[in-house]
């Protein structure tokens, strides 16, 4: 599966939609089936299969595809019909003499919360310790949002049929898609907006390389705003060394310097000054911040600097009151990028259970008219224009103290190596789920010093 563009289910309408003016839907169910068909013979030739289909397309599928192969395969189908009552006997018996059960229940169209029979066939189905395939998406989870709706399949492989979609990489959804599988039915692909490509290795791009006379002004200079918590602007600027720049330096009100008694020695530690905003290449405010930072300060700091600027934690959260400020003011900035958690991105920004992780980062970047990289096992970057990034290559391993403040290192060291925004942001998350790999690598302290590594093997 090398496909790394990914469609929303409106984009995909539109696309089956040109298909069917020019050819018919009887030849798109035919392009499915086949493709289903395929993958059955090549992997399940000699299992007994059940088909457990719904009412809609996704129930069609099933049953055409049932129906094409009941000559010459041992399967069994069992049918969702509104009108009739369930049968759960016959249902029980049918799963209990499969070897795989097809799940054709609900697609991607589904839009509203699952209960009652339909909830207790998926249950019947999820504690039937048979392998589950599912058609397009499992039944009970949404395409666009990956939200559970009520309930859901717990699939071993899922079949993307046509395209794939955003809802696969997103949460909670990638923990039941199990093994994903590509069948391409012929369909137009989408040309409109939003462009949501997933973070692959190969898609990342322009990683900074020097010839042998560079010196440490040329490779770029991060500037850190430190607060009371020095642990967190530490690691910030200790990573953005070790994604290369050539110097890092934290500035610090003179009352919390005595914090920063045992920073490592290669990083510049000062008591703050106007003067440090200049010839540097690269502001990291929020990291060990604290939420006593007073919000003029902050703003005055943010707008005398000229670079790119990157904004986290507490440099947030401190807006939580003052949100129309807050957006106000970054409308009229420019390379700027902010890194919030959810928990942070609620302080600041309208988050609607309506709309997808996706949208709603999305929706407060065309607000702020800036990037806003929205942290989390499933990352998503968003850009005013509408392109978007998903990152799905993160390990449980980043669940620890100090992985959002190492992620700015690296995003702030690319930035001062020139590397464009657009560029920097997938490369910095690609970076940091690589050097979580390791199961050796269990807190960030272990994870800084694969830095390199990560970017050797981008190089090459």
């Amino acid at each position: 599966m090398n496909q790394p563009k990914l469609y929303t289910i409106n984009q995909i309408k539109e696309s089956e939609n040109i298909y069917i003016k020019k050819n018919s839907l009887n030849k798109l169910f035919d392009n499915a089936t086949t493709k289903i068909i395929t993958f059955i013979k090549k992997n399940y030739k000699k299992k007994k299969i059940l088909f457990v289909c719904g009412p809609g397309n996704n129930g069609m599928d099933g049953k055409l595809s049932y129906k094409k192969l009941s000559d010459k395969y041992d399967v069994n189908i069992f049918t969702i019909d509104r009108n009739h009552k369930i049968d759960f006997n016959k249902l029980k018996n049918l799963i209990n003499n499969t070897e795989i059960i097809f799940d054709c229940i609900f697609g991607t169209g589904l839009n509203k919360q699952i209960h009652g029979n339909n909830k207790k066939i998926i249950e019947l189905i999820n504690k039937s310790n048979k392998q589950i395939v599912a058609i397009d998406i499992p039944s009970g989870l949404s395409g666009d949002s990956g939200e559970r709706m009520g309930t859901c399949i717990i699939a071993e492989t899922t079949l993307a049929m046509g395209f794939l979609k955003p809802g696969y990489f997103l949460q909670p959804a990638k923990e039941f898609i199990g093994k994903l599988e590509l069948l391409d039915l012929g369909l137009p692909v989408p040309n409109f907006k939003p462009n949501i490509k997933l973070i692959k290795k190969k898609n990342i791009k322009n990683i900074p390389s020097h010839n042998s006379n560079i010196n440490k002004y040329d490779k770029g200079h991060v500037l850190v705003i430190g607060g009371e918590m020095a642990g967190a602007s530490r690691l910030v600027a200790y990573s953005s060394r070790k994604t290369g720049c050539g110097l890092s330096t934290i500035s610090v009100e003179e009352k919390n310097l005595k914090f920063y008694s045992q920073t490592e020695p290669g990083t510049i530690i000062k008591i703050f000054n106007n003067s440090d905003l200049i010839n540097k290449d690269v502001l990291v405010i929020g990291p060990g911040l604290g939420k006593s930072f007073k919000t003029k300060k902050l703003l005055e700091i943010i707008d005398s600097f000229h670079g790119p600027k990157i904004l986290d934690a507490d440099a947030i959260s401190i807006f939580e009151n003052k949100k129309k400020q807050f957006s106000k003011f970054l409308m009229k900035q420019k390379n700027f990028i902010l890194t919030p958690h959810t928990g942070e991105f609620k302080r600041v920004f309208n988050y609607s259970k309506k709309l997808s992780k996706l949208n709603n980062c999305l929706e407060a970047s065309k607000l702020i008219g800036n990037c806003v990289l929205l942290k989390g096992n499933d990352s998503v970057i968003a850009f005013p224009d509408e392109n978007i990034w998903i990152n799905n290559l993160a390990n449980q391993n980043l669940a620890t103290a100090g992985s959002g403040d190492v992620l700015c290192g690296i995003i702030a060291g690319l930035l001062a190596q020139k590397m464009t925004i657009e560029d920097a942001l997938p490369a910095s998350l690609y970076i940091q789920s690589k050097i979580s790999k390791s199961k050796k690598n269990v807190v960030v302290e272990d994870f800084i010093g694969e830095i390199p590594i990560a970017i050797n093997s981008l190089k090459k």
